[in-house]
């Protein structure tokens, strides 16, 4: 009776010396493929470089400097970080970086538009509050 190991997987009985070799140069060769595509080295961020120093440019506003200081900071921070890590040959590291300074940059614009909206919205309110004073003054007379 064949020994376990040596019955093929799918019809239960012997595997041939040939279909055993091909499975093992097969697996070498699976082995070789992802080893080598492990060694080559990921492409340059170029384009998330790119939409990073677009999106920090974008924030860089007087309003949103006065409005997100901090957040625009951590943005203009980590594109630097990703500038160093692309020039020290860590497209990864900058590609990861400079994803990060674009949400950051995002979320200044958001928080200085968000504070805009409030500083609009009370010079309304403080305009109708002048106006429902003097609508009363008036009616009062």
């Amino acid at each position: 009776m064949p020994s376990p190991s040596n019955l093929s997987p799918c019809t239960a009985q012997p595997a041939s010396p040939t279909l055993r070799r091909l499975g093992l140069s097969g697996l070498v060769g699976l082995l070789a493929l992802s080893a080598a595509g492990c060694a080559t080295p990921p492409p340059p961020p170029d384009a998330q470089m790119a939409v990073a120093e677009a999106a920090v440019a974008r924030a860089g506003s007087v309003s949103t400097g006065e409005s997100a200081p901090v957040e625009l900071r951590l943005a203009t921070s980590k594109l630097a970080d990703a500038r160093a890590a692309q020039a020290a040959g860590q497209p990864l590291r900058a590609a990861r970086l400079a994803e990060q300074a674009t949400l950051d940059a995002q979320v200044a614009e958001l928080h200085a538009q968000s504070v805009r909206s409030r500083k609009a919205a009370q010079e309304s309110e403080d305009a109708a509050r002048v106006l429902r004073e003097e609508i009363n003054r008036k009616s009062t007379r």
